[in-house]
């Protein structure tokens, strides 16, 4: 019996995607096709090999056995910060005599 050829589009509405998935699906090599000219066409045996590859079973798999949730830490109370004091701690720094005639002195200090 001969093989039967599929477009893109057919196997498209086959499978329920759109065509351009299954180009995709040709150029990342998970569908085999044949390129005739511009356009790909994949055979009905290629079709079912690649829906058996991907078929999921039903079957429990052995599942390693769970962690145990870590219990939940509860949040540290924040030390409160001192209130800053109003009189903060102030330092001169130099002063300089603006105008040599002037007695105004200006006055840098770091606080």
């Amino acid at each position: 019996m001969q093989e039967k050829f599929f477009t893109t589009e057919q196997v498209a509405n086959i499978l329920q995607v759109h065509p351009f998935t299954i180009l995709k699906f040709i150029k990342q090599g998970k569908l085999k096709g044949i390129k005739l000219g511009r356009v790909y066409r994949i055979m009905e045996s290629d079709v079912k090999d690649f829906l058996e590859e991907r078929v999921t079973s039903t079957k429990k798999k052995e599942t390693k056995p769970k962690k145990e949730p870590k219990k939940e830490q509860k949040p540290q109370p924040q030390k409160k910060e001192k209130p800053k004091e109003d009189t903060e701690k102030i330092e001169e720094i130099y002063s300089v005599n603006k105008n040599k005639n002037d007695d105004k002195e200006e006055h840098y200090y770091i606080i």
